[in-house]
């Protein structure tokens, strides 16, 4: 586990909105909604994305929540 991987992956944690835009994925209004709950709380995970964001996300992380990651 790296410094460097673990701010990738809050990184696609935090900014799951702006990365779907970018690889255009279309998240419904109700996804983001649950999505941003989970991430104001540090509770979204990897399995919380969409399986493009998923594989750009770095596997040591994969089982950690965002809080997790950033205690890490």
């Amino acid at each position: 586990m790296t410094a460097k991987n673990a701010q990738k992956a809050i990184k696609i944690l935090t900014q799951y909105e702006r990365l779907a835009n970018k690889y255009g994925l279309r998240l419904s209004e109700q996804k983001i909604q649950e999505l941003n709950v989970l991430r104001d709380n540090g509770l979204i995970r990897a399995s919380n994305l969409p399986a493009k964001l998923r594989n750009e996300f770095p596997g040591e992380f994969s089982e950690m929540n965002l809080n997790e990651i950033r205690a890490y």
